[in-house]
Parts: structure tokens; C-alpha cells; sequence
């Protein structure tokens, strides 16, 4: 559907949830793998007011209006924090939710689909090819949205979806998909298959730290990208921290872990080209330096001494979803050409195979931060 087709549903939002002005401009500025994400602007008087608005997958969000109460509880607290440490312009530090008329957070269409509207940081920019001082500042954004909620118990919040940093069930289902062999392409990925398989250790490994009572259970983002990141279009500094549909209990060395292996790796995530996939030693250290110090006394000091491993585990378990959606014929992620899940794979492996290489390097930089 393009952005013409749907101005009937964007001016039953603008009416359902109470917005200022008259519809003008709609575009899509959607990156993520799930949700559908565009800017809507209107005309209030003259001037133009900008609103976030989103389709959410209610097939992977299985239960919306939940998601929506853990982001309110969870940016309240941060609100909450930021004015206590006199933070001015909340407003550009803070996604917040609009509700409807009734308190409910979502327009429903009547084919079903679910609508909502966030707030615009205004004055931001979204960065989806990171460089130094950007890494940097989302290690300061990242670093503090852990800091922000040390207080807050995990307890309050809603599961999004189940089990979705959970290793070992990741493989679990790996291996149910490479058995079932759904789609007749297990003999095409056999050698990632393999690799992945050789690397099963890794997935167990914080579920056994935090058995053992070496690491607890946090409340973390889950979905570290720096574009979910807003900077300050003028100075670069960062600003909100956002999409924040998969905020849930976890291990800060995922949170870590995701960041690194999403920014720290200049080929991307699509790169068929795996020459060009590697993990940036200057890049790991800019998030790590700007990460480690907001954290460094809300943490254990085991959890820090496990960041590098939670590189390697994050990125083995990513590879192993979209493996199993390959295997599986593609019903989960967005696919927009053909065999995508598989060179998605195969990023990932490459990947993987260069973290583990450099793992010394990784824990020797990380010492020198901390």
C-alpha cells in the first residue's frame, strides 16, 4: 500500500486519537523488520506538526495493548529521572504514546490492522550507517536507558515476546526447522547449519550464568540498533531512545552484544558480498566507551567481564532466526528480495566467525574501558 492509499486511514487516526490539525504529508521512513513506520504531518494553524505513526505486526505483537502499557510504564520512570536530574526539552529525551478518547492506545481498522501514534522528536535525525562519534553517543544513549531503569523491577513488566533473547530455544527451533525441512532447503544450507551447530555452546551460555546467580536478569531494550537512536540533527548528540516494543527482563550483555554486532560491522546485515563483513575493532571500542562508563556502577562486575561473549552469542542467535525462517519458508521476518533470509544467514555466520577470532582483542579493549 503506498502512502496515497492510505489517507483514509491516516485522517481516522488524526480523528481517533484527537491530533491538531489537517493531514498534509505522509511518508514512510520504516526500517525495522516487523512494524511499519511513517511520519505524518499536519497543518495546525499555520504551522505543521509532525506525529510517528505505526502499523504494528499484531502477528508477532500478539497482544498490543500490552506492549503499550510496558512503554508507558518504562518511559514515565524515565521522565520521571530526567526531570530529577533537571534534563530540559523532555519532550526530545522521550518517545511518549498517544491515547485515544477512551485511554486505549491503538486505532483498529476493520480489516484488522492495528494503528498507533508516537510522538515526534523534533529537530532529530535517525542514522542507519554509523560512524565513530554516533556509535559513541548511542553507547551514551544505551549506557543511560540502562541506567534510568537499574531501579525498576523487570517484574512489572509484560513478555512482548516470549522467550525472544532465549539462545537455547532459539536453537531448539532450529533444529526442529532443519528436521521438518518444510521448504526443501536444508541440503542448500547444510554448511551454515553445521557452523551454527558447532557454536551450540554459546547458546546456553547466560542462561547458565544467571542459574548460578553470576549475572541477574535486567530490564533491557532487546533491539540495540543505532537507528534506535535519535541524535540532534545539528550537534549529534543523542536524544530519545526508541522502539521500545521489545523493552523486557534480559542480560545487558545481549543489549550490548546486539549493538556491537548491528554498528560494528561495515558490510551490513544484506551484504552478499561477505569479503566486505567483519567486526570494526575502532567501532566496538566507540559504543563500548560510551556504554561501559553509564553502566559500570549499576552492574556486576561479572556482567561486565561478559560483554565481548555477549557479541558472539547475539550474533550466533540471529543467525540461527533467520536460518530457521529460511528452513521454515520465510513467515516470519520481511523479505525484500529473493533468498533474503539466507544471505541474512550468511552475514551473520561471517560474522560470527570474525567475532570469535577477535575475541581476545575484544575482552583487552574492554578491560581498558573499565
Amino acid at each position: 500500500m503506498n502512502c496515497n492509499e492510505l489517507v483514509p486511514v491516516f485522517e481516522k487516526i488524526i480523528e481517533e486519537f484527537n491530533l491538531k490539525g489537517t493531514l498534509t504529508d505522509i511518508i514512510y521512513i520504516g526500517t525495522g523488520n516487523i512494524n511499519d513506520t511513517y511520519l505524518a504531518t499536519t497543518d495546525f494553524e499555520g504551522c505543521n506538526r509532525q506525529y510517528i505513526v505505526q502499523r504494528v505486526n499484531h502477528r508477532v505483537f500478539s497482544n498490543p495493548e500490552r506492549i503499550a502499557e510496558n512503554v508507558c510504564k518504562v518511559t514515565d520512570h524515565i521522565e520521571a529521572k530526567l526531570r530529577a536530574n533537571g534534563v530540559e526539552d523532555i519532550r526530545r529525551r522521550v518517545m511518549r504514546y498517544y491515547r485515544k478518547s477512551d485511554g486505549s492506545y491503538f486505532y483498529i481498522t476493520p480489516n484488522g490492522e492495528y494503528w498507533r501514534v508516537l510522538s515526534y522528536v523534533y529537530g532529530s535525525v535517525n542514522v542507519n550507517e554509523s560512524d565513530i562519534p554516533h556509535l559513541y553517543a548511542a553507547g551514551i544513549a544505551f549506557g543511560e536507558f540502562q541506567k534510568y531503569l537499574s531501579d525498576f523491577s523487570a517484574d512489572k513488566l509484560y513478555e512482548t515476546i516470549p522467550d525472544f533473547h532465549n539462545t537455547e530455544k532459539r536453537y531448539a527451533a532450529l533444529h526442529k526447522a532443519a528436521t521438518d525441512n518444510v521448504a526443501g532447503r536444508f541440503e542448500e544450507v547444510r554448511e551454515e547449519y553445521e557452523y551454527l551447530i558447532s557454536m551450540e555452546s554459546f547458546a546456553s551460555l547466560f542462561n547458565v550464568l544467571h542459574e548460578c546467580g553470576d549475572i541477574p536478569l535486567r530490564v533491557v531494550h532487546n533491539d540495540t540498533k543505532c537507528n534506535n537512536v535519535m541524535f540532534d540533527e545539528l550537534t549529534g548528540e543523542h536524544l530519545a531512545v526508541i522502539d521500545l516494543d521489545t523493552v523486557m527482563p534480559g542480560f545487558v550483555a545481549y543489549d550490548f552484544g546486539d549493538a556491537v554486532r548491528f554498528a560494528a560491522n561495515p558490510g551490513g546485515e544484506d551484504n552478499e558480498d561477505l569479503s566486505k563483513i567483519y567486526l570494526d575493532l575502532d567501532y566496538y571500542s566507540a559504543f563500548a566507551e560510551g556504554f561501559v562508563p553509564q553502566i559500570r556502577d549499576m552492574v556486576t562486575a561479572r556482567e561486565l567481564e561478559t560483554l565481548p561473549d555477549g557479541v558472539l552469542a547475539i550474533t550466533l542467535e540471529l543467525a540461527a532466526r533467520f536460518l530457521t525462517d529460511y528452513l521454515n519458508g520465510d513467515v516470519y521476518f520481511k523479505c525484500k528480495k529473493p533468498k533474503h533470509n539466507l544471505v541474512r544467514t550468511r552475514a551473520q555466520v561471517a560474522l560470527a566467525k570474525d567475532i570469535a577470532k577477535k575475541m581476545p582483542q575484544l575482552r583487552q579493549r574492554l578491560s581498558e574501558i573499565v
